[in-house]
């Protein structure tokens, strides 16, 4: 071998030396990012949607065996109104928590575009299901207005299905007539005034501003 050619040789050797060196840390960073990527996913996968853990209810309804019901609402409007059961009402037996369960499941989704409702006196339900110890998200039902029904998936709606407010009074051991004017309550102004849930204009005998056209008390 001539003294040129072996000149020649250990440049080229050192050359691709230093291209291996500066190689080297560009496929270090895109290994470490393979890795990063990957142990973060078997670290732990994303968190379901919100309407895929609210729907877990409708999913797994058979295993209820508890219902907590809270009363909540505009405190206005809960004041003026009288209710024959307290605010809060504990569903020991699973049947029948089963039962509000499956009747609220069961409910139609909620109209999209403007619907027409009656007057929304703010009164709602929380609802808290549980299966031996595991919470459900917390399904709130509105007695008033639409009577909308949230946090079980889809939006739902009682107003065609008034027979869910007399599975609920059963469960809860009402008494009778269990009806949705048991759980918007009535006017503690008297039996001759009409439920706030009925009129948002009381009459001339009721508290409040009186209907245009009637004559004012002098």
């Amino acid at each position: 071998m001539s003294l040129s050619n072996s000149r020649s040789g250990a440049a080229g050797r050192r050359g691709l030396a230093r291209a291996a060196l500066l190689l080297a840390p560009l496929a270090l960073t895109a290994c470490g990012s393979v890795v990063a990527g990957s142990s973060s996913g078997a670290a732990g996968s994303p968190a379901a949607p919100v309407s895929a853990r609210q729907g877990a209810l409708c999913a797994d309804k058979g295993a209820v065996n508890h219902l907590a019901v809270t009363r909540k609402g505009m405190v206005t409007h809960v004041q003026e109104q009288r209710f024959t059961f307290p605010a809060d009402v504990s569903v020991t037996s699973a049947a029948q928590a089963q039962n509000v369960a499956k009747a609220l499941c069961a409910l139609p989704p909620q109209p999209t575009g403007i619907v027409n409702c009656p007057a929304d006196l703010g009164i709602t339900y929380q609802l808290r299901f549980a299966a031996d110890g595991r919470h459900f998200p917390v399904v709130t039902v509105a007695s008033t207005g639409c009577e909308v029904v949230s946090g079980a998936g889809k939006l739902r709606t009682i107003s065609a299905v008034p027979r869910f407010w007399t599975v609920l009074g059963k469960a809860m051991r009402l008494h009778p007539p269990l009806a949705q004017e048991l759980f918007r309550g009535t006017s503690k102004a008297g039996k001759h005034c009409a439920s706030a849930a009925a009129q948002l204009a009381k009459s001339v005998n009721c508290p409040g501003q009186n209907q245009p056209g009637q004559n004012q008390p002098g």
